[in-house]
């Protein structure tokens, strides 16, 4: 239980408030507090100036939270903090993060921090005004020369506006400003990004979590925007689907960098406790349950949104179905527009996707959705990770659906790759063959467009249906006569039986195969498949850069032809 001054700190009452979160966020804050108080002058050397700022607001937070039990230490090293972080602020009043030099965006990831740790200062008593009165001075300072320089600047990706703007509804509130106000309404102006399936357009776990939800409730407080929270309740409730019993959020479909990261759902949790309480979602409220339950690597920041906000701190709902996460049975969730379907039987969870954006643009790059994976599945602390397929033709690598069709427990995958040999010029076109342009998959001076071609083409079909011992897969083809090869990744070094060495991985030469590890294991049939050497063609985008598109982990291989159908079976057990 709390005591009586923990509780006047949030100012609920005793009834009202959630005291196992509210101890457990303090007792993590103090230890993580210790820890940065106790850093060297060398410990600070690795802290840009968004951890700088990040670590005396939790310094902060947690003196107020523990009334001030080690404040001269903790003052001591937000000092130190605080000075380096005007040193590292530039003469325009932007600060630089590795290659965005005088960057408004990551500027503004700062002074969102400095704003709400300024408000923590101001909104508490006369002590601790007095107490830290001298960091308030030198943040103000950072926050006046910086306004300047973030009102005027741009950005470089979308949640980089909802960051920018709300920094600028942050400094408006404590330091008013019209013109900051003005431009802040500006960027609001252009509309939310948020899609049909309740996702931001970067798709992005990452970025929701730790960008555009926290930035869009603030601008909510801050210029009285309450239908912006009506978004983040969207987004939040999407994401309820997307999170696996270990807390990995699901972000295959991303078009940032996630997309190949494991992504832990912590940093959604004040905004879902915040949320779940104000409308009594069960479902929001079971998810910020299990992120506790898991145990916190952040608490500071929780503590900063708590002590500022109370009612975070308040009784969750309870759930309407008492059964945990990996106990309900059947769940079936499908993002029309991510084309990404959610499937969950017994305890077995799996991802079946088909939303690369690479049949629009045929590019692979950043701020696209790239994945080749085309299942995802897991049972426990098993996962396999990844399923792939590529075939051998023109060195387009893996196929990359461009749709997805639900059947019962599952979905159909298509996808039609084309390419062909180009006929001569006909005497009387008029043509230019002085520039490389391009053919699609290549350039080269040669008028594509002009050309009549000689076509060939590659359909391919994936069928995924899941049940409550793993997933089941069945691979067609038609068209162009070739090779392909499938590939299985599954987390960690797990132990092969079955399969021969090949390629830095395992080649199932045969036509069953056990892996094993984590206390877990899987059981693999296959049919349809030859005893052909298999050729991973990754696709020339990434070989001819010298790059790759691997996955860690276990890989198994297997290789068959185009012109029989083929399938596996895969049990999680």
């Amino acid at each position: 239980m709390l005591t009586t001054e923990q509780r006047e700190i949030f100012g609920l009452g005793a009834d009202v408030l959630d005291h196992d979160y509210i101890s457990a966020i303090i007792a993590g804050s103090r230890v993580q507090a210790d820890e940065l108080a106790g850093l060297t002058a060398e410990g600070l050397e690795a802290f840009g100036h968004r951890e700088l700022m990040r670590a005396i607001l939790v310094l902060v937070a947690t003196d107020i939270a523990t009334r001030g039990d080690e404040t001269a230490s903790r003052m001591e090293s937000a000092g130190i903090m605080a000075d380096r972080l005007v040193a590292r602020q530039g003469s325009s009043g932007l600060f630089s993060s590795e290659g965005n030099l005088d960057s408004p965006p990551d500027t503004a990831f700062t002074i969102n921090d400095l704003c709400s740790c300024v408000s923590l200062i101001d909104g508490r008593g006369d002590d601790v005004r007095v107490r830290w009165s001298p960091i308030r001075q030198t943040l103000e300072r950072i926050a006046l020369r910086a306004a300047p320089a973030v009102a005027a600047g741009g950005v470089h990706t979308p949640n980089h506006r909802w960051e920018v703007a709300s920094a600028l509804a942050g400094l408006n509130a404590l330091w008013p400003d019209e013109r900051l106000r003005a431009r802040a309404e500006l960027w609001l102006a252009e509309g939310i990004d948020i899609d049909a399936d309740g996702l931001y357009s970067e798709r992005s776990g990452i970025y929701a979590a730790e960008v555009t939800n926290p930035s869009l409730l603030s601008i909510a407080r801050d210029l009285g925007r309450p239908e912006l929270r009506d978004v983040v309740l969207r987004n939040l409730r999407a994401y309820a689907h997307l999170v696996e019993d270990d807390g990995e959020v699901e972000n295959v479909h991303s078009r940032r960098q996630d997309q190949r990261l494991a992504y832990d759902v912590e940093l959604f949790l004040s905004p879902l406790r915040q949320l779940a309480i104000a409308h009594g979602d069960a479902d929001l409220a079971r998810l910020a349950e299990g992120i506790v339950r898991r145990g916190l690597v952040h608490p500071g920041r929780h503590l900063a949104e708590l002590v500022r906000h109370p009612e975070i701190g308040g009784r969750l709902p309870e759930a309407t179905d008492p059964q945990p996460a990996e106990a309900q049975s059947e769940t079936d969730v499908f993002y029309p527009v991510s084309r990404l379907l959610r499937v969950r039987r017994g305890q077995v969870s799996a991802s079946i996707f088909a939303g690369s954006d690479f049949s629009k643009t045929g590019r692979i790059a950043s701020g696209l959705s790239n994945s080749a994976t085309l299942v995802r599945a897991r049972r426990g602390a098993l996962v396999l990770r990844s399923v792939r397929l590529a075939p051998t033709f023109f060195s387009m690598g893996c196929i990359r659906p461009d749709g997805l069709e639900r059947v019962p427990n599952g979905a159909v995958l298509r996808e039609t790759r084309s390419s062909g040999y180009y006929e001569p010029l006909a005497p009387d076109v008029p043509r230019d063959l002085s520039d490389p342009v391009s053919e699609g998959r290549y350039f080269a001076a040669m008028d594509f467009e002009n050309r009549a071609i000689d076509p060939m083409s590659l359909r391919t079909t994936v069928t995924a249906v899941v049940d409550d011992a793993g997933v089941s897969l069945d691979f067609s083809f038609g068209g162009a006569a070739t090779r392909y090869a499938v590939e299985l990744v599954f987390d960690g070094e797990l132990t092969v039986n079955g399969g021969e060495p090949f390629g830095g991985g395992w080649w199932l030469r045969g036509r069953t195969a056990e892996v094993a590890g984590f206390g877990a294991g899987a059981s693999i049939t296959a049919s349809g498949f030859d005893d052909a050497p298999p050729d991973f063609d990754e696709g020339e985008m990434f070989g001819y850069v010298g790059g790759n598109d691997s996955i860690e982990g276990t890989r198994l291989l297997l290789s068959g032809s185009t012109t029989a159908a083929s399938s596996l079976r895969i049990d999680l057990v």
